[in-house]
C-alpha cells in the first residue's frame, strides 16, 4: 500500500528521498524480516534542503544505526561493528589509473566507495541521454602536472582514467543540475535528460524503480518522488498525495536523482 508523508513545512526533499530509499526492494524486505532493527532519529529540515544532501545523510544515518550494537554486559569485550545492509545494497567502488606520457607507467589509485554518483549535466537546448552523462563522468582527464614515481619527475599531459570498479546492487545516479555562477549565485540547469527504464552498464542490466524530481528553480523549488511498486505500477508521491501514473515519461527536465536495481549478476 502506497502511503504519503506529511510535509512539515520544508520537508519535501526529505519525503521524496525517504520514499525512494524505503521502496528499494532489498531494504524493504530486510526491514520486514528483521526483528532487531531500531529506528534512527531522522530530523526534518527546518529550511529547504537539497534532496541529494538529505539522501546522503539518510543513508549515512541508516548505515551507522545498523552497525550499532546493544551495550555489552560488564566484563564482556565489545565486538566488532555489525555488517551494514546499506553497504551491501547501495555501495559501489570507483578506481582511477594515471598513465605517464613519457614512460607509459600506469599507477592505480586505491578504490573509493560511493553510494551515489553525481553525473555532470551541461546547459543544452536539445535533450541529452543519461548514457552520455555517464560517459562524461568517466571520460579521460588530462592532468597539467603529475609526478611519475618511475621517471621521478613531474610530467605534463598525463592521462587519468576513471572507471567503475564495482557496480552496486542498487545504483543511485544524481544529475548535477545546480551550479554556481561567477557571483556565487546558484542556478539550475534545466536540460532535458532522456533516461531508460532498462540501463546496461558493463554488461550488467539495471531496471529503474524510482526517481526524485525537482520542479522550479534554485530558490523556490519542490521535490516529488516517482516509484514503481511491487504490483508493477508507477506512482507519484507528492508529500501526502499519492497517485497512480499510467505512463511514465522517459524524458524530463525535472528528473534529479534516479534509482536503478541490478537484475543481472
Amino acid at each position: 500500500m502506497a502511503v504519503g508523508f506529511q510535509n512539515q513545512g520544508n520537508s519535501c526533499s526529505a519525503n521524496s528521498a525517504l520514499q525512494c530509499v524505503v521502496h528499494t526492494p532489498e531494504l524493504s524486505s530486510f526491514f520486514l524480516k528483521s526483528d532487531n532493527v531500531r529506528g534512527p532519529k531522522l530530523t526534518n529540515p527546518s529550511v529547504q534542503q537539497d534532496a541529494q544532501e538529505y539522501l546522503d545523510f539518510l543513508l549515512g544515518a541508516l548505515d551507522q544505526e545498523f552497525k550499532k550494537q546493544e551495550n555489552p554486559p560488564k566484563g564482556k569485550k565489545v565486538r566488532p561493528e555489525l555488517p551494514s545492509p546499506v553497504a551491501d545494497f547501495f555501495e559501489g567502488q570507483t578506481k582511477s589509473t594515471v598513465k605517464c606520457p613519457k614512460c607509459s607507467n600506469m599507477v592505480s589509485s586505491t578504490p573509493e566507495s560511493f553510494t551515489s554518483l553525481s553525473l555532470p549535466v551541461h546547459e543544452m537546448t536539445q535533450p541529452v541521454s543519461l548514457e552520455s552523462c555517464i560517459r562524461e563522468y568517466t571520460k579521460d582527464d588530462v592532468l597539467d602536472s603529475w609526478h611519475c614515481p618511475k621517471c621521478k619527475r613531474n610530467q605534463k599531459d598525463a592521462v587519468k582514467k576513471l572507471e567503475l570498479g564495482k557496480l552496486p546492487r542498487n545504483l543511485i545516479l544524481h544529475l548535477a543540475r545546480f551550479k554556481c555562477d561567477s557571483s556565487g549565485s546558484v542556478e539550475k540547469i534545466d536540460t532535458t535528460v532522456e533516461f531508460p527504464q532498462i540501463l546496461t552498464l558493463w554488461e550488467q542490466e539495471y531496471k529503474l524503480y524510482g526517481l526524485i524530481n525537482h520542479m522550479g528553480d534554485s530558490d523556490y523549488g519542490h521535490y516529488t518522488a516517482t516509484i514503481k511498486l511491487p504490483n508493477g505500477k508507477w506512482y507519484s508521491f507528492d508529500d501526502e498525495v499519492v497517485e497512480e501514473i499510467f505512463e511514465l515519461s522517459r524524458c524530463s527536465s525535472d528528473a534529479y536523482i534516479l534509482f536503478y536495481h541490478k537484475t543481472s549478476v
